[in-house]
């Protein structure tokens, strides 16, 4: 074990060794005991906080950014018990580092094997207070992760999915208070997203196709409850939308009229 704090007491000895827990690097405090038997001496060089050797770069790091956080200034310090000032601003400290800590770091994983053959099929994986913060899922079970969603705060903010199960996740996806609002998908793998959807409250409402030449549109479509209504499309494609058709609940244009 070595030193990487040397502290006024113990309340500040724990506080570091707290905060080097919360970035995932264990250690324990020695001289505890001999702070108390020294009486009214000075503390400090007795209670020290250590770390493995192999952690020691990594804890050195933590402890810097503590102190460098700490006020300084050029006279004595104030007389306040216990250096109450150091104590307000390192709990803040400790409070704004521990609660990202807490929301993000991944301590847990569940999942569904839903053929049974020993391999999750959908898998979740959760930040210490439970919060959701990864799915991957194998939706047609060829052991490859074809669908991964993001979250923060409980909800999902993204995802990237592999349609075709080809092993390339070509459609990218943004969510709103958990609804999905967008998708832009590259169909042909040439690293243009040709075919954007638009999305109200989770539900499908425009889709556009572009000219990957020119990146303006060919087609756009409209959707009420799933069912394509009505497209505007450039015909002669010289890059403005010029004809309307209008669609039947079957998909079968049943009118068309220029723009």
């Amino acid at each position: 074990m070595k030193s990487v704090f040397e502290a006024v007491n113990t309340v500040e000895a724990h506080m570091v060794l707290h905060l080097l827990q919360q970035q995932g690097v264990a250690g324990r405090v020695d001289g505890e005991y001999l702070a108390g038997a020294a009486g009214q001496l000075p503390a400090h060089g007795l209670v020290r906080v250590v770390v493995d050797e192999a952690d020691y770069d990594t804890a050195q790091a933590i402890v810097s950014a503590f102190e460098a956080a700490q006020p300084r200034d050029s006279g004595p310090r104030p007389a306040a018990p216990g250096g109450r000032w150091r104590w307000a601003v390192a709990g803040l400290l400790l409070g704004a580092v521990g609660t990202a800590a807490l929301l993000r770091a991944p301590v847990s994983t569940d999942g569904v094997d839903y053929d049974h053959d020993g391999v999750l099929d959908e898998r979740w994986t959760y930040s210490p207070s439970g919060q959701p913060l990864r799915m991957e899922a194998d939706r047609n079970l060829d052991h490859r992760i074809d669908y991964i969603a993001h979250y923060e705060r409980g909800l999902v903010v993204s995802a990237e999915s592999d349609d075709d199960f080809d092993g390339r996740f070509e459609t990218r996806m943004v969510f709103r208070a958990g609804n999905l609002e967008r998708s832009d998908t590259d169909a042909n793998g040439d690293s243009f997203a040709e075919l954007h959807a638009e999305y109200r409250d989770g539900v499908l409402d425009t889709v556009t196709v572009l000219n990957p030449s020119t990146g303006l549109p060919l087609r756009v479509e409209h959707y009420r409850l799933g069912r394509l209504t009505e497209a505007e499309v450039d015909a002669d494609r010289d890059g403005r939308l010029d004809t309307r058709l209008r669609y039947d609940p079957l998909g079968d244009v049943v009118a068309r009229e220029p723009l």
